[in-house]
């Protein structure tokens, strides 16, 4: 029986550094097909159901709010709430019966996404984190404060109570579980403690090398060793920013369109995968519609409609 799929879109951007990746799902639900295979829109297309998060209802006055003082507090406060929301809603759909596909916003939102899944299932799973970044930092490690650079920290038991405590206090995720795919650019900080926690980490380097293809295979062979289901996050600032230009922390000599269309294609009708998350769009930041374009073609991939 096939898979019934719940659009979770959160348009989010209290985490981000730049928060114009708050339009993001939002403008990316309200699209039409750009690829001209469908006259219809995103959310009307792949899903048999759809929750909206509107985290900034009034706009996004200023995308490059401080992070730090009251400014700060006032983005901890409302993050907070947008990733209770995201687990609410995440849980809501599969006790229905339905597999969440969550649409950031920014990365932080995977607190919710994750804990909710864990939450529902109550056993170990794996996650699968494709990124240019390792988002492992805790506000004593992380030199911008942006909390979309915390999430898998936070999983893992690690930093903020308000953001730990969503789901239970536990540790979410254990670090064997997990599996980095793609990240780029990081910190020292955010580095030692995934080192520490013993953490495969797939560098951009090693990617390029091996090939997307064989370093996904490789994951999800770790990743459900123990006959363990397993979730997907995907940052889109993982592909090279010459085709993806649309994210607000691009990083060059990314991976490219084919490669990981093609590994990811049908994924999502995988028996062992629990839910997928598609993060990081921000449209004030596309050139020509390429990243709009290019979410519209992973998605009919992993789908299995290429």
């Amino acid at each position: 029986m096939s898979k019934k799929w719940a659009l979770i879109s959160a348009s989010s951007g209290w985490g981000a550094s730049n928060m114009g990746t708050g339009t993001g799902a939002q403008e990316l639900c309200q699209s039409l097909d750009p690829l001209n295979l469908h006259k219809q829109k995103f959310e009307n297309i792949f899903f048999d159901k759809s929750y909206h998060i509107l985290a900034h209802p009034e706009g996004i006055a200023n995308p490059r709010l401080p992070l730090s003082d009251k400014e700060g507090e006032l983005r901890l406060a409302n993050l907070t709430d947008t990733i209770a929301q995201v687990y609410n809603y995440t849980l809501n759909c599969l006790e229905q019966g339905y597999f969440p596909f969550v649409l950031g916003g920014d990365h932080s939102i995977a607190v919710g996404t994750w804990s909710a899944i864990h939450h529902f299932h109550q056993r170990d799973f794996g996650l699968i984190w494709i990124d240019a970044h390792l988002d492992s930092h805790t506000p004593d490690t992380s030199p911008s404060q942006a909390r979309h650079g915390m999430p898998l920290a936070v999983l893992m038991g690690q930093g903020e109570k308000p953001l730990i405590s969503i789901g239970g206090t536990q540790a979410k995720l254990k670090p064997e579980n997990l599996v980095i795919i793609g990240a780029r650019s990081f910190e020292t900080g955010e580095q030692e403690l995934l080192n520490r926690l013993g953490v495969r980490i797939f560098y951009g380097e090693e990617v390029h090398h091996k090939g997307f293809d064989a370093c996904f295979n490789e994951a999800i062979a770790q990743v459900t060793r123990n006959n363990q289901s397993f979730g997907i996050s995907f940052d889109i600032d993982v592909f090279d920013p010459t085709i993806a230009p649309g994210t607000g922390a691009a990083e060059p000599d990314g991976l490219w369109e084919d490669e990981v269309l093609m590994a990811l294609t049908n994924i999502l009708a995988h028996e062992k995968v629990l839910g997928f998350e598609l993060v990081e769009f921000n449209p004030q930041l596309d050139t020509g519609h390429k990243t709009l374009k290019l979410i519209w073609k992973l998605v009919y991939s992993i789908m299995g409609r290429r």
